[in-house]
């Protein structure tokens, strides 16, 4: 009998583990999303247009700049920074990269270089001033967006610059499934997609299995008792902070390449879609806490509520609304999760 008792809590457990995981909330809102369009679309239409492959690969593509932004702004927010010039920065670094390309006549490779260091090297900035004070990231970083801005609008005067037909590489396709069949049914693998998958193993194995993993979470944790663990905590964001430089670099370009246009706003609001989705997925605010797949989930959960808004017709500026009702849902979602948490805790004790 005590054999049948313990057999049952070993195969219970799993399922009980998985119940308890932090993402399993945002997993069940994905799906629970996923069926009511879904079912909306069938209602309305008559047609599930939103689950053909064309369209489910529109949606990671659109989505695969946002995730790759998330997933250094998950590290950010895990070690209790946050960044909101994220978005102005790229429209610096795109709209400076397509003017170099134009109008320097140098080669891609080398404005690569530069566009990569001048990210590095802004947010190193950045950091430093963070990690060597006692000011607010949120300050900080909302000072820095002003810069961005007022560099972005010195290099384009207001206007966009084209650089069609040159650095197409990181928006090219790579392969189409189905091209025999119709329209909606081809599934077209793009490298942003190949992009963002690739770095969120890389970051995850980074977080999940490296001593840099666990250093983000002790500095997210409590600082000081990071500092007496013997991590040298300034030198340590300021390293995150320039990892964040590297991710927007990349993010930059992989869309400018995808547009074929440097917009001096095609970064503007990008840093509340990055945050609502480290957020959505499970990231405190505060810091210590968060993992790389609950981002991913976040980023996914986001654009296809987009994408699904846009399909059934629903107005933009309603769009605005269902995020921030999903950000706040989610937020209070991760408020009663810790303090159950808490409970659990104090019982045990």
């Amino acid at each position: 009998m005590g054999k049948n008792k313990s057999n049952n809590v070993k195969t219970s457990s799993p399922l009980r583990r998985l119940w308890q995981h932090d993402n399993t909330p945002i997993l069940i809102v994905l799906v629970a999303i996923l069926v009511a369009v879904i079912i909306i679309e069938l209602a309305v239409k008559g047609t599930a247009n939103f689950v053909t492959p064309r369209n489910l690969s529109n949606v990671l593509l659109q989505v695969s700049v946002t995730g790759i932004f998330a997933l250094s702004m998950t590290m950010v927010m895990i070690s209790g920074g946050i960044d909101l010039s994220i978005g102005w920065m790229m429209s610096f670094l795109g709209t400076g990269f397509a003017y170099l390309i134009r109008f320097s006549g140098m080669a891609e490779g080398i404005v690569v270089l530069i566009v990569v260091a001048a990210a590095i090297g802004f947010q190193l900035l950045m950091g430093f001033i963070i990690s060597r004070t006692k000011l607010e990231p949120f300050i900080i970083s909302l000072g820095f967006m002003s810069i961005y801005r007022g560099f972005t609008y010195l290099i384009t005067n207001g206007r966009e610059i084209t650089i069609k037909g040159q650095f197409e590489f990181l928006g090219s396709e790579i392969v189409k499934f189905g091209e025999s069949l119709a329209k909606q049914n081809q599934f077209s693998l793009r490298v942003p997609i190949i992009l963002f998958v690739l770095l969120i193993f890389i970051v995850w194995l980074l977080i999940k299995y490296t001593k840099f993993g666990r250093r983000v979470y002790a500095v997210g944790g409590n600082e000081n008792a990071a500092y007496l663990a013997g991590i040298n905590v300034k030198n340590f964001k300021l390293l995150i902070y320039g990892i964040n430089g590297l991710f927007i670099a990349i993010a930059s370009m992989t869309l400018l390449s995808r547009l074929g246009t440097g917009s001096p706003i095609m970064g503007a609001g990008k840093e509340i879609d990055v945050i609502a989705a480290v957020v959505v997925g499970g990231t405190a605010l505060s810091g210590g806490k968060g993992n790389i797949w609950g981002t991913v989930i976040g980023v996914i959960l986001l654009g296809i509520l987009s994408n699904a808004l846009n399909i059934l017709g629903v107005s933009p500026h309603f769009q605005y609304i269902m995020k921030g009702l999903l950000i706040i849902g989610a937020v209070l979602i991760g408020y009663y999760s810790s303090l159950r948490t808490v409970k659990k805790s104090k019982k045990k004790d």
